[in-house]
């Protein structure tokens, strides 16, 4: 009887054991949440999040009769678009259409990119907000400030200097929490282009427009007007479809 009952104590004793060995592991990493919302766990807290958690099909964010406008006469399969390649689409998507009508020759991305911030004491807006600075800089400009319009060339002339584009970028007010206008002509021996670039920022999500018209006419230049009214239409369009 004295046997079973050492027997009985000393296996109590290595339970307990075996017990208290588990409950100091849990405790060697320190306080664990399990849904992974701590910041040590490097999750993202609501407040965290922008506006936009997804981002709309590209090629059919912009309207056939704007289509129809900016690519004029152009094969019907040409107003469906080309995706842009991207790595994921969650947060970057784009389209491309093209069209060449004899002497002319028209061009528009739309691209859109939804930022997304992993710091701490940060939000995807506010990032949205440096990254879209830092992209108006790259053009000349900075956000907020008014531009300069003593040193802009009259839009439309030709460069003096063969293949160097003249530059004619300002600020937009209207199209959504920011937006820029850059309007580049740049001319060669057998061809002139223009590239109208439109950004604006909408939350965490960054919008490109680009419209470019080239043209082999002699001594003839694309409109700068109407290209410019083409992208602002093209961006108004993508704004309203973000807020849908």
């Amino acid at each position: 009887m004295q046997v079973r009952a050492r027997a009985a104590g000393a296996a109590l004793s290595v339970a307990a054991l075996i017990l208290g060995a588990s409950a100091c592991s849990a405790d060697l990493g320190g306080t664990e949440d399990t849904d992974g919302s701590t910041p040590s766990s490097g999750a993202r807290t609501t407040n965290q999040q922008g506006r936009y958690s997804g981002l709309p099909e590209p090629c059919g964010s912009v309207s056939q009769e704007t289509l129809a406008q900016l690519l004029p006469d152009a094969d019907p399969e040409v107003y469906a678009g080309s995706p842009l390649a991207t790595f994921d689409t969650g947060r970057r998507v784009g389209c491309e259409w093209r069209n060449a009508d004899g002497a002319d020759s028209q061009r528009l991305t739309v691209d859109f990119l939804r930022v997304v911030s992993y710091e701490s004491d940060g939000s995807d807006d506010d990032q949205a907000g440096l990254d879209f600075e830092a992209r108006a800089e790259e053009f000349g400009l900075t956000i907020g400030e008014e531009a300069d319009d003593t040193e802009r060339e009259s839009p439309g002339t030709l460069s003096p200097t063969q293949g160097r584009p003249q530059a004619n970028a300002r600020q937009l007010d209207g199209i959504g929490h920011a937006a820029f206008l850059d309007d580049r002509l740049t001319s060669g021996d057998a061809t002139t282009r223009r590239d109208v670039t439109l950004a604006f920022r909408n939350a965490n999500v960054i919008v490109t427009v680009v419209y470019t018209v080239s043209t082999i006419q002699p001594d003839t230049a694309p409109d700068s007007a109407r290209s410019q009214q083409y992208a602002e239409t093209v961006a108004e369009q993508l704004a309203a479809g973000l807020d849908g």
